[in-house]
Order: structure tokens, then C-alpha cells, then sequence
């Protein structure tokens, strides 16, 4: 198919490797193509939020209308800067909902590709910091993200019960397990947060594994080149027999699948 933390400890994990380099080709003019794209991009946003707040009112339900922010803006985002996505394991997105939703996270754009994915009924959990981003932040806060401060334990703790809940309201949740972008093209290790998410909601995991972001932007850069991106949506993980005295191994074992795929990567059935 093709479509246009607790903060604690993390499993052990190997030496990441060396970052591929994004080209910059075309010169400038090529690189103002590219900035009047992601303008152009992140400016669909207004008529698309302005739309989502009619709808949630016309039908009484706010839900609804950021579903349809949700399911509509991050694809009409990356349709215009050129990026493209191959999916195999579609069946996965929705084989049980709500769940746990895992992307391994290379830059600032592969957290638009598996926002769309999931389309509908799902909330990001973000570090505080995004929070005063302008742009990203104030997106994330329409669509009832959450902002962990990863310095603050207690206040930590705090959002991930308020982020429970919501999982057992029936919304999912997108996290990046690493909890920041990884300079490299490996994956890097995983925090506990968002598998005590999933164990506390009793919901699944389901990870998503990307690959090739780091063609289309490098780590905290907003320069986006087009693309075509791979993604494998994975079978949801069951978390009901596991327990915290495993926690870490069952962690290491998530990952494991990440590296595993990455390595062989899976054709569609």
C-alpha cells in the first residue's frame, strides 16, 4: 500500500551506528520549493482546524471533530512536501483498538507518518518541551496531546495516570519508546513509560517500525526533501501476564523485534 516517560532506566541496548546524511540537491531554488511546501503544509492546518471545530459542534461531539483534524491533517501534510509511505501490516493498525502505538523516532517527521496511520481516536504523549513549540505544540495541544516533564519524576508519574486513563476511555496512545530522535538509523533505548502505560490501561502494543526516515529530514531539522519512507505495522503484543520484576526484559524484547525487522525486513502477505 501506498498513501500520499516513566523516566527511568532504559533497557540495555547496543552502540548505535552512524547517521545517514540527508542531501540537499537542486540548490537554492529547490530548497525555497521546499520551504513554500512545508509552509503550504503546516498552513492547511487553519482551514482543517477551523473545519474540525464545525463539525465537532454541528454534531455535539468534540471528539469527532478532532478525529477529523486527526485523520485528515497529517497526510494532507505530508502529501504536500512530497512524502510518500509504504506500509505493509495495515491489518495491524486496527486489529485491536485502543492500544499502545510505538514508532522509533529519527526526526521530526516520522511522528506525522504514524499520526497517519493511526487516523482516529488516538492522543500523543510528547516531551514538555514541544509544549512551547508554536507550531508543533499548539497542534499537539488540539488534539489533547500530553507533555511529559522528564525531569520531574513526580510530575511524570502524575501525566502518565491522567494517560492511563484516557487509554481506558477507549483512546490510543503514540509514543516514541526512545523518547527523543535518534541520531542514527538503528534504534535506541527504550524508556519504561509507555510500556507501564500499556500494562496500567491493559491494552496492547503495537510497534511500528520506519525506516528510511532519515532521507527525508535529519534529527531537529525542518528541511524535509520528498521521499518515499517504509513502515511495518507489527501484531499487537498482549502485556496481560507481564509484570514489573520482567519489565526490562520484555522491553528488550520489543526492541529486539524492531532490530529484527529492520534487518529482515517482511513482505506483504
Amino acid at each position: 500500500m501506498t498513501a500520499g516517560g516513566e523516566l527511568a532506566e532504559p533497557a540495555p541496548v547496543g552502540r548505535p551506528g552512524p547517521p545517514a546524511p540527508v542531501s540537499s540537491p537542486g540548490g537554492p531554488i529547490a530548497g525555497a520549493r521546499r520551504q513554500a511546501a512545508l509552509v503550504a503544509g503546516f498552513g492547511l492546518a487553519v482551514p482543517l482546524a477551523a473545519g474540525a471545530a464545525g463539525l465537532g459542534l454541528l454534531s455535539g461531539s468534540r471528539r469527532r471533530g478532532l478525529n477529523f483534524f486527526a485523520s485528515t491533517w497529517p497526510r494532507a501534510l505530508l502529501s504536500t512536501n512530497g512524502i510518500r509511505f509504504t506500509v505493509v501490516g495495515t491489518q495491524n493498525l486496527t486489529a485491536q483498538r485502543p492500544a499502545v502505538f510505538l514508532y522509533n523516532h529519527r526526526n521530526r517527521v516520522d511522528p506525522f507518518i504514524a499520526a497517519a496511520l493511526l487516523r482516529d481516536n488516538w492522543i500523543k504523549i510528547a516531551k514538555k518541551e514541544l509544549a512551547r513549540d508554536p507550531i508543533i505544540g499548539t497542534l499537539l495541544k488540539l488534539n489533547d496531546g500530553v507533555f511529559i516533564d522528564r525531569d520531574d519524576t513526580a510530575a511524570a508519574v502524575e501525566t502518565l495516570r491522567e494517560v492511563e486513563q484516557r487509554a481506558k476511555d477507549g483512546l490510543s496512545i503514540l509514543i516514541a519508546p526512545e523518547g527523543t530522535a535518534v541520531d542514527t538509523t538503528e534504534v535506541g533505548p527504550f524508556k519504561k513509560g509507555a510500556f507501564r502505560i500499556a500494562m496500567a490501561a491493559g491494552v496492547p502494543i503495537v510497534p511500528i517500525v520506519i525506516r528510511n526516515a532519515e532521507i527525508i529530514a535529519a534529527r531537529d531539522s525542518m528541511e524535509i526533501h520528498p521521499g518515499t519512507v517504509d513502515v511495518a505495522v507489527l501484531p499487537p503484543i498482549p502485556v496481560e501476564d507481564w509484570t514489573l520484576d520482567t519489565l526490562t526484559d520484555r522491553i528488550a524484547g520489543v526492541r529486539q523485534r524492531y532490530l529484527d525487522t529492520l534487518a529482515d525486513w517482511p513482505a506483504e502477505a
